[in-house]
């Protein structure tokens, strides 16, 4: 059993890159040879690649300052910015200094037309301002604003995917590390059932068969114990993925899959969902965006006025003498472009009216998703006390099996069913409590909120 990536939901080209370095440590590993799990004590287990101790809290700040994703989103939001910048913009004038010097050999008439002169010296100060653009600069700010509202929305919505991705990746090391302590559980456990074989081989209680039957469980259960060894050294480094990193990562030793209730219910859930989630905010956003871009599309269609100021200097010495000033004040009423109008308003409905067919998805899948995780975290919950019940009757039931076959009244199989039984128990435990995780982190992504 492998609590692994194939079982979080990761993109297929991560689990195959995962895939095939497991694969990769897996065949080192059994280079190496059976005799290395006899080092084995307890369940005590180092990877022999010095891994960073870190708790939940400080693998999520650590995510927060290094996870690509991250980097990209704060960029994107930085743009953003610019882009309503821009839009505050268009109400101020735009202004603008021209100069030019100029020298000939040959003489020609000033600017004054007194004398005749080789060089001339001028400069021009413009400014002009719209006065009216049919409101387009209103509707590209309130687009520009809403274009922040949706980028700083997807901003939140990557920020609480990626601490889902981490929490995942964190539980899964937690899990594969308690996967290795249940198999070194279990090599310890076959190597006392061959000595005992083996002693009621000398008392004429069992056969040469239920030795080997042992020495053959004995090695199996090496070969899953250096297989789990090697799943919880690929959690590391899929941890330290998720997290940003180079250097492998391990939850510190006290860390454990925790059961912690939701402490809401299934409609005060929904009810957060539907009007805090990040995904479903940043699209209605982008909505709010797309219907001012409409807006500022009609606007092509009404004349503008804008004003429209000078001073300018000439003169053939320096600084010039000759000194003048304009004011102007002109409007357009576009008649006819080519279609290019009615094109961009085409463009700015389809754009909207797609918009509000994703948000409708994303409603629908929001619905879909709030369901599924909180079917698996209560599926989970329900059947964890089962699955701790069932540790102990599989435990209890090996120990009995053991005395009877001590009195000759079970078979070298029945042990070996008890045996397969308690690691069966042992495992679906780990895999119950690693799946709440996964229902608790998918629920808490889905709700842009912190639940524990």
């Amino acid at each position: 059993m492998s609590v692994n990536a194939s079982r979080v939901g990761f993109p297929s080209s991560v689990r195959e890159r995962r895939g095939r370095w497991a694969a990769v440590l897996a065949l080192a590993a059994l280079v190496v040879g059976a005799g290395e799990a006899r080092g084995q004590e307890g369940g005590e287990w180092s990877s022999g690649v010095e891994a960073r101790s870190v708790t939940l809290g400080e693998a999520l700040e650590l995510a927060r300052l290094n996870a690509p994703a991250l980097e990209l989103r704060a960029s994107q939001l930085e743009v953003a910015k610019y882009g309503e910048m821009t839009a505050w913009g268009q109400f101020l004038p735009d202004l603008s200094l021209s100069y030019q010097y100029n020298n000939s050999s040959s003489g020609r008439l000033d600017p004054t037309g007194q004398t005749i002169t080789t060089t001339s010296y001028s400069a021009q100060l413009n400014t002009q301002i719209d006065l009216f653009r049919g409101g387009r600069r209103f509707s590209d700010l309130r687009g520009a604003k809403r274009g922040v509202d949706a980028s700083s929305a997807r901003l939140r919505e990557t920020e609480y995917l990626t601490r889902e991705s981490v929490k995942i990746s964190w539980y899964n090391a937690v899990a594969n590390r308690e996967l290795v302590r249940v198999e070194a559980d279990r090599v310890k456990r076959q190597e006392d059932q061959l000595r005992f074989v083996e002693q009621q081989l000398e008392l004429g209680r069992a056969t040469r068969s239920d030795v080997l039957r042992s020495q053959v469980d004995l090695n199996n259960a090496r070969v899953a114990l250096l297989n789990a060894q090697n799943g919880a050294r690929t959690a590391q480094y899929a941890l330290a993925e998720a997290v940003g990193v180079t250097e492998p990562l391990a939850p510190v030793t006290e860390a454990a899959l925790e059961v912690e209730p939701v402490g809401a219910s299934r409609e005060e859930l929904l009810n957060l969902a539907l009007t805090a989630s990040p995904a479903l905010t940043a699209v209605r956003a982008q909505a709010a965006a797309d219907e001012a871009a409409v807006s500022s599309a009609k606007a092509a269609y009404l004349p503008s006025l804008a004003l429209r100021g000078g001073w300018a200097w000439a003169k053939e010495e320096f600084p010039p003498r000759n000194r003048s000033w304009s004011v102007a004040l002109f409007g357009s009423l576009p008649l006819f472009d080519g279609f290019n109008r009615e094109r961009a308003l085409y463009q700015a409905r389809a754009t909207l009216d797609q918009t509000r067919t994703t948000e409708r998805a994303e409603e629908l899948a929001l619905r879909k998703d709030l369901d599924q995780a909180l079917g698996t975290i209560d599926a989970a919950a329900a059947s964890i006390d089962l699955a701790e019940q069932t540790v102990e009757l599989s435990s209890e039931d090996l120990r009995v099996t053991q005395e009877r076959y001590r009195l000759g009244l079970a078979t070298i199989l029945d042990l070996q069913s008890s045996q397969i039984a308690v690691r069966q128990a042992e495992v679906d435990l780990i895999r119950r409590r690693f799946d709440y995780q996964i229902g608790l982190a998918r629920l808490e992504a889905l709700l842009g909120a912190d639940l524990r």
